[in-house]
């Protein structure tokens, strides 16, 4: 990693947080460090890809009043006695964190917390025996119809784990959530992607800004796309990242272009450390409201969606508004959210999010 990218006071502070409060270290790839060097070279430090990557001294300090280790509460929906790696919410589909690895450790990650100890839990589990737990868990319920592969990022277990996985599980649908696809995109070797069009999984990629569908990237995903895999995103909305409709619309654009079937705009988790990244409920809407009245359907489509404990919820499923306690409703159970306290949600300057337009004076963003 380059020095340079982080101030020595911070990293200090930084290591001292991943020894002692759960968060995950800073792991850059090769890849994804070429961009970052080039938007710090324009702008400087603090810009939407470095701070998906690299702490900034709000990460670490900024807070508000209500947050929590694990808003979802991920360890009250295990449902095989000491076994972290299965996670089920719902009746037709279950998660299955069948790594603790990832290419790049986002800054933003909500599952900090638990992946963290998985990390410590795990490291000498092998994928064989994940698959024999959750097989025989999968074959005495069969409702369950859907593996959501997730972790860490399932597609950093190599082509022989990954071939066993997926010949273990081809009874059931699966689906892969991955980041890989812009922290390295050599992953996909073609190997990798008949394997994905073999088991006919559904691929979901985590893109978060218009600046990781790059020229690589972007061939890369017609190869895959060209191959016959199906292809779905979802991606957070973060603060200092993509907290402007015009990011998320030049985003969803490059999507459509690319057969990239979008899902969900995911509301960030009031979790610890998360306080630099997340928005006030007030311009999340705000939001919602300009990317559907400023956007052709085939955009707006896209959901935004909040997971919790009681599983997903909307803007729909508001029952009650006091103050920054924000009360969801779904099937039949509720369940609390803390909006952010004032005065910390800033939106960011959409120069900065889209610095490349405005290095090139191609837009006029009306600032």
């Amino acid at each position: 990693m380059n020095s340079s990218m982080i101030d020595d006071e911070l990293k200090k502070k930084y290591d001292y947080l991943v020894e002692n409060d759960n968060i995950l270290p800073i792991k850059v790839s090769k890849f994804y460090l070429k961009k970052v060097q080039e938007e710090v070279d324009t702008i400087g430090k603090g810009g939407p890809l470095y701070k998906s990557v690299f702490p900034t001294y709000d990460r670490i300090y900024l807070k508000t009043s209500v947050e929590t280790r694990d808003y979802v509460e991920e360890e009250k929906h295990m449902p095989v006695e000491n076994c972290d790696f299965i996670i089920r919410k719902y009746k037709d589909r279950l998660v299955f964190i069948i790594t603790d690895v990832c290419f790049a450790h986002c800054q933003y990650c909500f599952r900090t917390y638990n992946l963290s100890k998985f990390q410590k839990s795990n490291l000498k589990k092998t994928i064989v025996n994940k698959i024999n737990v959750l097989k025989k868990y999968l074959l005495s319920n069969p409702e369950v119809k859907e593996v959501i592969f997730s972790g860490g990022d399932p597609l950093s277990i190599g082509f022989d784990n990954l071939e066993f996985a997926l010949k273990s599980l081809s009874l059931w649908d699966i689906r892969i959530h991955t980041r890989a696809i812009v922290y390295d995109p050599d992953i996909f070797t073609d190997k990798i992607i008949s394997l994905l069009k073999k088991f006919n999984v559904r691929l979901v990629f985590h893109i978060n800004h218009p600046y990781e569908i790059c020229n690589v990237v972007r061939d890369k995903i017609n190869e895959i796309n060209n191959a016959g895999v199906r292809l779905y995103a979802q991606f957070p909305l973060l603060r200092g990242i993509n907290d402007n409709y015009l990011v998320l619309k030049e985003l969803l654009l490059k999507m459509d272009e690319l057969h990239i079937r979008p899902l969900s705009i995911f509301i960030p988790d009031p979790i610890s450390y998360s306080a630099s990244f997340r928005l006030s409920f007030k311009r999340i809407i705000k939001i919602m409201d300009e990317i559907n009245w400023n956007t052709p359907s085939w955009i707006n489509s896209t959901r935004f969606t909040m997971d919790t404990t009681i599983g997903k919820v909307r803007r729909e499923n508001i029952i009650d508004w006091n103050g920054n306690c924000i009360t969801f409703a779904r099937d039949g159970k509720t369940v609390k959210y803390y909006d952010l306290d004032e005065g910390i949600d800033i939106p960011s300057d959409i120069n900065t999010l889209l610095w490349k337009e405005s290095k090139n004076k191609k837009n006029d963003f009306g600032n």
